[in-house]
Order: C-alpha cells, then sequence, then structure tokens
C-alpha cells in the first residue's frame, strides 16, 4: 500500500516539475539540508559517516541511490534516526534518483550568506553584461559563416522553394500553405519573391493564434486551478484573446511586458477602439493562473506556493532567470540573493484576485454623468441613522458608513468612497428608496459592477459579521491569505445577501485564527468564481440574466459568541413619489435601462506591498526580518521602491532598454521557434546552470537591433526569415555529422517534428474540417470517458473540437486532450520555453488508432471523392505533403488501393472505406508529421 501510495507521489510530482539541475536546487538540495544538514550538512562540525548530502561532490560520494535506499528503509540503518521522512519528501528524493540524479557541475558546497559576493557573480557572468552590437552592425549571415569557417564547415546549400514555404508558413502561421499560395511562390521569378511570402505570412491572421499558442506555454496559460473539482479561472480565454491579437497587431514586445507586470495600473493602458476593450487590464489575468490546493488547513504555505509559482514563471519567462531557486538561500551559482527573492515576493504576493470589467472607461461609464445629474435633481432629506450599540463580547472592525479607510474599491460607477448621509437608490420599478449610510455598489446601477476589500487583518475571532444587502448573488466573501476559491467545508465563507434590507451574516472564523485575511463585498460578475446555492432537491439558485446584481453593507463586528449580532438596521425608507419627480424617475430609467453588460476577465486588486519578512531556509513558520520591496539587485540595484508604486517599477526595471536580460532572453525565444534550438539552447535558464551562447555576438546584436526597431515582434522574425542560414537545406554534410552532431554551429537547418497542435490542426485541414473562426470562449476537452475524468469536471467536448483550431481548445490542469497530450504538449505547471520532445510507440499507436484521426480520414476521403480520378492521389498528396507524388509513390498507392478494393469488397459504402484508409496512411507518412 505504501509502495502504491509513493508511486502516486511520484506520479504528481512528475506532473510539476522538470528534474534538472535547477530541479537539484530548487527542491532536492533545502530538503536534504532541512532533513539530513544537522549530521551530513558541509557545515556541520562532525560528519556522521563521513558523509556530507547537501553539496553536489557529497552526494556522489555518497551514492544518490543509497541515500534514497536509506530514507525508504532498505538499509540496515535507516534514515533520518528521527523517523521517515514524509511520503511527499521521499517522492521528490526518488523522482531525482529515477531521472539520473541531476546535479550541478562542480563541487559548490551549501554556501552561507557571508560567501555571496554578488559583484564577483555579476563579472563572471556573460548574461549580466549589457548587449553591444558589432560596429559596423553585422548580419546574421555574416555571424554564422564566420562561426562555420572557424570550425571548417561549408554552409548547406538552400532549400528547394516548396520546401521553404512549408517551413515558412508552419513557423509563422501553424499551418501549411495551401496549393494556390504554393503555386503563386514556384511561379513568382521576381528577386523579392521569399520577402513577398514572409511578408505575407507575417500579415496573416493565422499568424497570432501561432505564436499565441507559444506564449501561453511561457506565461503557463491555463484555465483551471487543478487540485480536486479543478475549479474555473473564469473567462480566461479572454487571455487568450487579448494575445492573438496583441501578436497580430505587432504590440512592442516592452509594452506587452508592462502590461504583463501591471497592466491594471498603467497610467495610460492600451486601448482597442473597435472592440473598446482596455487592452492592458487584460494582460494581467496571467496573475491568476495558479494551482490552489484543495481546501489547504494552511493557506498561508499554499500562497507562499502560488506566489513562489509566479515569481519562477515571470522571471524564467522575461529574464531568463531562475529566481525562485532563492527561496530558501542565495542563489548557489547566480547573482540573486535570497533577499532578492522577498524583495518581489512583497511586489508579486501584494495583489489580490479578482474579476475586472476590461471595456474601456467609455463604456464603464456609459451615462454616468447623466445618471448623476438626475439624482442631484432629487431632492431627498439626510438619512437620520440609529447608531449602533454593541453588546459585550463584540468588536467592530469597520463602521462602514463613516469611514472606509484603507479599503480598496473599483467599479463602473462606484466613487471610491462611503455614503455617509445615506443613499438614494432608484431600481428599475418601484419607488426611490432611501437607505442608511454605508457601501452600495447599485449607488447609480445595479447593472454597474463593483468590489470593496478591507485593509488585511490577522483574524482573532470566533466568528466575523456583516451587515448586508442586496440582490443577484451581491455577496460578501472571507479571504484567506489570497485564496479565493469558493469551496464548500471549512472554506463555506461566503454569506449572500437574500434581502434587499440590511441583515445580519455571520462566517464562522475559529479555524483561521492567525492567518491573515480580508473582506470583500462583490456583485455577481467579481467574484472570483461564481457559484450558484443549492435551492434543494438538486436544484441550485440560477441568477438573473439581466446584468443586475448589487449589494449594500455597513457594519462588520468580530465577535466569539456563536449567536450573530442582534443590532437592529435601519429600514430603507420608501420615498413617496412627487409629481415633479416622474420625468427625472422617468428620464433616470430610460437611461439605465440602456447601461450595456459589461466584459469580465480575470484580474487583480492591488495592496500597499508590504514589506515580506525573510522566511529561513524557506519554512513557512520561520519569518525573519522584513525586506524591502525592489527588483533584483544586480539589476536595479539595492534601493527600495515605494510600496504603492512597487509593481509599476518592476514593469519598468523588466521593460526597461538597460536591462541585460529582457531583449536577449525574448530574442533567444524567436530564435528557437525559427530554427528548432536557441542561440542559448535553455531558452528559461540564461545563468550558470543554463547553456552558453553558441553565437554570443550575434544573438548581441539581434538583442540590440530588436530594442532599436521598437522592440517589434515581426520585424525580428522577418529579419531571421530572410537570412541564408534560415533558407538552408536540412540535410547535414558528412563533416557536420562528424564535427558538429547537434548542429550548434547551423550547417544546415534542424529537421523537427510538428508541435501537437501543428499536427491536430492540418489533420482538420486536410479533411476539410478546420474552421476560420477566431475567438470566443474556449471548446471543452474531449477525453474518451463518458462523463467527468476527475471529480469537478466539466462534461466533455466534441471529439473534433468543434473544428476549431488547437488554440481554441480548453487547456484545464487535470484533463487534457490526448491527441495534443500524446504529442508533448506541456503539463501546466511553469515557464515552458522548450517542450519535451519524445519519441514513443504512443504516438504511432495515437495515429493509427485514435478516434480522431480515424473521424477526420474519413471525412477526408468524401472530400477526396470529389476530384476525379486520376488526379485524386496526386491531390491527397499536394494536400497532405505540399508537393506531388513522384512516379514511385504514384506507383506504389496504386498497388496499396488496389489491395484495398480487395478488402473492402464487401463494404456497404466500398469506395468512402478504400480511400478513408488511404487518407489514414498518408497521415501516418513521417512527411507529414515533421518539417524539413
Amino acid at each position: 500500500m505504501r509502495h502504491l501510495l509513493l508511486v502516486g507521489l511520484l506520479s504528481a510530482a512528475g506532473a510539476q516539475a522538470q528534474v534538472t539541475a535547477e530541479y537539484f536546487e530548487k527542491e532536492v538540495r533545502p530538503l536534504l539540508v532541512a532533513e539530513c544538514g544537522a549530521c551530513h550538512g558541509s557545515q556541520a562540525k562532525v560528519k556522521f559517516a563521513g558523509l556530507t548530502l547537501d553539496t553536489p561532490e557529497g552526494l556522489r560520494q555518497a551514492g544518490p541511490a543509497k541515500v534514497l535506499a536509506a530514507v525508504t528503509g532498505k538499509l540496515q540503518q535507516p534514515m533520518p534516526p528521527s523517523g521517515r521522512l514524509p511520503d511527499a519528501k521521499i517522492a521528490v528524493l526518488a523522482r531525482w534518483v529515477e531521472a539520473g540524479a541531476p546535479m550541478p557541475v562542480g563541487t559548490a558546497v551549501a554556501a552561507s550568506a557571508s560567501v555571496f559576493d554578488l559583484e564577483g557573480r555579476k563579472r563572471s557572468h556573460w548574461a549580466w553584461r549589457a548587449p553591444k552590437a558589432a560596429v559596423p552592425p553585422a548580419s546574421i549571415d555574416h555571424h554564422v559563416h564566420a562561426k562555420l569557417a572557424a570550425e571548417r564547415l561549408q554552409p548547406a546549400p538552400q532549400a528547394d522553394k516548396a520546401t521553404l514555404l512549408r517551413r515558412l508558413s508552419y513557423d509563422l502561421t501553424g499551418l501549411p500553405p495551401s496549393a494556390d499560395e504554393l503555386a503563386g511562390f514556384l511561379n513568382d521569378t521576381a528577386a523579392n519573391a521569399w520577402e513577398k511570402q514572409v511578408d505575407r505570412l507575417l500579415a496573416s491572421p493565422r499568424f497570432g493564434e501561432h505564436w499565441a499558442r507559444h506564449w501561453m506555454d511561457w506565461l503557463r496559460f491555463a484555465e483551471s486551478h487543478g487540485s480536486e473539482g479543478d475549479p474555473d479561472v473564469p473567462l480566461a480565454w479572454r487571455y487568450r484573446d487579448y494575445l492573438i491579437r496583441a501578436f497580430n497587431a505587432d504590440v512592442p514586445y516592452d509594452q506587452l511586458v508592462r502590461e504583463h507586470i501591471a497592466g491594471d495600473l498603467l497610467p495610460s493602458p492600451r486601448q482597442n477602439p473597435e472592440l473598446k476593450l482596455n487592452e492592458s487590464l487584460l494582460a494581467v489575468a496571467h496573475w491568476r493562473m495558479v494551482e490552489h490546493g484543495f481546501q489547504p488547513v494552511d493557506p498561508w504555505e499554499d500562497r507562499i506556493k502560488f506566489t513562489d509559482n509566479q515569481i519562477d514563471v515571470v522571471m524564467k519567462a522575461f529574464q531568463g532567470l531562475t529566481v525562485s531557486c532563492a527561496r530558501c538561500h542565495d542563489h548557489k551559482f547566480d547573482a540573486i540573493s535570497q533577499r532578492d527573492y522577498y524583495a518581489l515576493f512583497g511586489i508579486v504576493g501584494s495583489m489580490r484576485p479578482t474579476q475586472a470589467p476590461v471595456d474601456v472607461s467609455e463604456v464603464r461609464g456609459w451615462h454616468t454623468e447623466a445618471l448623476s445629474g438626475i439624482k442631484k435633481q432629487i431632492d431627498v432629506p439626510m438619512f437620520r441613522r440609529t447608531e449602533p450599540v454593541l453588546p459585550a463580547g463584540h468588536r467592530l472592525l469597520w463602521d462602514l458608513g463613516k469611514s472606509t479607510e484603507g479599503w480598496l474599491a473599483r467599479g463602473s460607477g462606484l466613487p471610491p468612497a462611503a455614503s455617509p448621509q445615506g443613499e438614494l437608490l432608484i431600481g428599475a420599478t418601484g419607488p426611490p428608496r432611501l437607505y442608511p449610510p454605508g457601501i452600495y455598489s447599485n449607488r447609480l446601477s445595479a447593472k454597474h459592477d463593483a468590489v470593496w476589500q478591507s485593509p488585511r487583518f490577522k483574524v482573532d475571532s470566533d466568528f466575523i459579521s456583516v451587515r448586508l444587502a442586496g440582490a443577484n448573488y451581491g455577496q460578501a466573501q472571507l479571504i484567506i491569505e489570497n485564496y479565493a476559491v469558493p469551496r464548500g467545508g471549512i472554506y463555506n465563507l461566503r454569506a449572500r445577501a437574500k434581502s434587499d434590507k440590511l441583515d445580519w451574516y455571520t462566517i464562522p472564523t475559529a479555524f483561521w485564527k492567525g492567518f491573515t485575511a480580508y473582506l470583500e463585498f462583490t456583485t455577481i460578475d467579481t467574484a472570483t468564481i461564481f457559484q450558484a446555492e443549492s435551492a434543494g432537491k438538486g436544484k441550485t439558485l440560477q441568477p438573473a440574466e439581466d446584468g443586475r446584481s448589487w449589494f449594500g453593507a455597513d457594519l462588520v463586528i468580530a465577535h466569539d459568541t456563536k449567536e450573530k449580532p442582534t443590532i437592529p438596521a435601519d429600514a430603507p425608507i420608501d420615498l413617496e413619489e412627487r409629481a415633479e419627480w416622474k420625468p427625472l424617475l422617468d428620464r433616470y430609467r430610460a437611461l439605465e435601462n440602456q447601461l450595456p453588460k459589461l466584459t469580465f476577465a480575470p484580474s487583480v486588486l492591488q495592496e500597499p506591498a508590504a514589506p515580506q519578512p525573510l522566511l529561513v531556509r524557506g519554512n513557512p513558520k520561520s519569518p525573519g526580518p522584513a525586506v524591502p520591496v525592489r527588483y533584483i539587485e544586480a539589476i536595479a540595484g539595492p534601493a527600495a521602491v515605494p510600496v504603492d508604486e512597487a509593481r509599476l517599477r518592476l514593469a519598468d526595471a523588466l521593460a526597461a532598454n538597460s536591462n541585460p536580460l529582457t531583449a536577449r532572453v525574448m530574442v533567444n525565444r524567436l530564435w528557437r521557434a525559427m530554427f528548432g534550438a536557441g542561440l542559448v539552447r535553455s531558452v528559461d535558464n540564461f545563468g550558470k546552470l543554463g547553456d552558453t551562447p553558441s553565437h554570443p555576438e550575434l544573438l548581441d546584436e539581434l538583442a540590440v537591433r530588436f530594442m532599436e526597431q521598437g522592440w517589434s515582434i515581426k520585424k525580428m522574425l522577418r529579419t531571421m526569415a530572410l537570412s541564408e542560414a534560415y533558407r538552408r537545406s536540412s540535410t547535414p554534410s558528412a563533416e557536420a555529422k562528424v564535427k558538429d552532431p547537434a548542429n550548434r554551429w547551423l550547417q544546415h537547418r534542424n529537421l523537427r517534428r510538428l508541435e501537437a497542435e501543428a499536427i491536430r490542426d492540418s489533420i482538420l485541414l486536410a479533411s476539410g474540417e478546420l474552421k476560420p473562426d477566431m475567438f470566443g470562449p474556449s471548446i471543452a476537452t474531449y477525453y474518451d470517458h463518458d462523463t467527468g475524468k476527475t471529480k469537478g469536471d466539466k462534461p466533455k467536448g466534441p471529439l473534433d473540437g468543434a473544428g476549431r483550431r488547437s488554440v481554441y481548445l480548453e487547456v484545464r490542469r487535470n484533463v487534457t486532450n490526448p491527441m495534443l497530450e500524446v504529442f508533448d504538449v506541456p503539463k501546466v505547471s511553469t515557464a515552458r520555453g522548450e517542450r519535451d520532445l519524445t519519441n514513443v510507440p504512443a504516438q504511432s499507436l495515437a495515429m493509427l488508432n485514435n478516434p480522431f484521426v480515424l473521424e477526420q480520414a474519413g471525412k477526408w476521403a468524401k472530400r477526396a471523392l470529389l476530384t476525379p480520378e486520376p488526379d485524386r492521389v496526386a491531390a491527397m498528396f499536394q494536400t497532405a505533403f505540399q508537393r506531388p507524388p513522384t512516379a514511385e509513390e504514384q506507383q506504389r498507392s496504386r498497388a496499396y488501393l488496389n489491395e484495398l478494393k480487395d478488402q473492402h469488397a464487401a463494404a456497404p459504402d466500398r469506395e468512402t472505406a478504400v480511400w478513408r484508409d488511404f487518407a489514414h496512411a498518408l497521415f501516418n507518412l513521417k512527411e507529414f508529421l515533421y518539417v524539413r
């Protein structure tokens, strides 16, 4: 039983991280230091059995397999003496040993903070130095030819035009060229024929779809939070659509970086006038795409884990740095201290999850000025409020009718202040009402969104009660340590307003004493995840669909007695409509009825970036001194930044031309996608554990040019595509096979298999079933089970994904499309600039037996039958491989078709069956799956 549990844990660990030297530094070494360091640490006065288990050299001598055997009780003297390690920790060691126990090269010890030499580390590594262009500037081919000459290698000849266009079309759009596009290029004898093809494909709307999918790997795009139930990240697909539009519009890369870090805070956000969307605000959705544990009993530890993931993803994606390796100690190799990590933690950990309207301000503020003006013309008295008298044992946390100091507020028609004299609310029907002083989301309309969040506080009572009014899922929720997933059980911390009159609702908090929390009031669309309540007998209380939802609140009280407060609330006053009010009310309601339904997306709300205490050895229970917020010292210096500007300052630091990493990292990602391998092959790691550049001067040249050309992604890709190096044949010379088998010096073009999405999309294109539709909600994932694959899953989607491109298929943590999964679509965990590239029997079996492949082969056959013989075989070859068949291929195809006719002699639809099997055979040829 324990063995099975360990296997399960090992499998779970495998879904979360690649086992590399970085895995050793981040997962294995801290574990060994914590569990074995007292007796076998490099700093221990006496090393028991002469073993040192916190350094690579010591572990090599001890033997990683023996260490695992010791902690699993397989040796005569099991370790540690204090008792068996938890299974989760054993699983970390087991996964590492199973992968061959990768460790950094060398004998670096578990260094203490006293030996961290920031300036020395910066001087010793190329990545910290600013990129410099050659004088005079040199081309890609100049650099590549110089390296080939130095290695005494001759470059491969240029590939033929058909091969080139197929290569370019897949690289820029993820789809093959059409027969007409290929014919046009083959017949174009102009000197700039290739240049025209590059420009055409860069201008294609399919360009954005393909490159958005690359970016989604880098930022670990996910539409669910994983763990049991796999709850949604609602409307995450809007972020995917944002990426597609951004790539097609060639938004400068430095702007995209700023938007991703602080798009909700930019003083001049990027607007989409056609769609009337705030594009910059959409970018911050990636901060929400974290994995959450299932009802974690220690939400602070869960918060540390998902904040660590946010730091890890952003720093790898934009800087190529493994900053999260410094969570437990100074980085063992790079110029990144543990203080750097917690300086970032204070910034990243200060974002609160929410949903936000992403419409431009003119849409969110539609008729706001007119509605406010009408309200001012309706003369009403000040509300005579009854001051609350708290019974013994009750403590007032906030009186929102008097002050909202420190509260965070965002809303379309909502000023960031309370209504201290009462609030006149004009509903869609009924008399106008005067409400007691407090906060109200429907000051102008229940169609307006709103979220109010309290200052962060430490829970110290058994109950918190709120006096709340509202309708259509206007609610209050207590958010513990930013864990905003509304589960049941211990996380049943919500109170839905059930009346338009203020009443008391109580949230139990005894379990959460000692944790930090904040209270939030939300309308239905601003709740992080909407969850319908039970209406009994298996039914749920369905929300109204008119776009109206609202809340009002005035008092928040802490208490330790189970009974909710008995302090009576003042009832709202129905005002008798005067004759002179009728035209005003009619005009008001006519305008209010015109308010549009807003567009929501995952977002964050910024609290002041509080300095985070450094956690000794990364232990959540061992806080050290607080670290002022800032970016890493090696790039931005040691000075702290103002807490109310911290994330904006971080965005500026990452997107600055002076940052030595940002342009290099992105240029290297573009190069990898175009050439099959990066100039720095460890695309997510530019540190000392990563690879050195094969062509450092070229990398610098391109990085400088990238910045000088306004950070244009399309211009950089164009430069790469127009180079001779890109257009070479994929056939290596005999000398290259011997001298450079990994093609590091770019003697030829790398032969590579298509990505999973391109394989699936090409199958749909061949069958004629690929729909050109762009954007919109994701298509639910198809899987083999008739019901949910895991608890909480949605019903499965259609086998063919509704004919949509793979980029539009839903990306859930717990469920993956089996066709994509077998061809190495990565598990959602961290930044993945380089996918695994496997060659396993399951891939051949998928192409032979996957129901999607079989279905599309049948549809392709019906389409092919529309082409008369004897041109049918040639047409199908053209569709599959973008070339006509050779004479030998024609002959072999005819022979195979004759065999199929005999095989299907008794089939009711013999002709379709024959050509279905022929189509299926073409899908299974390697040429269909590979690009030369």
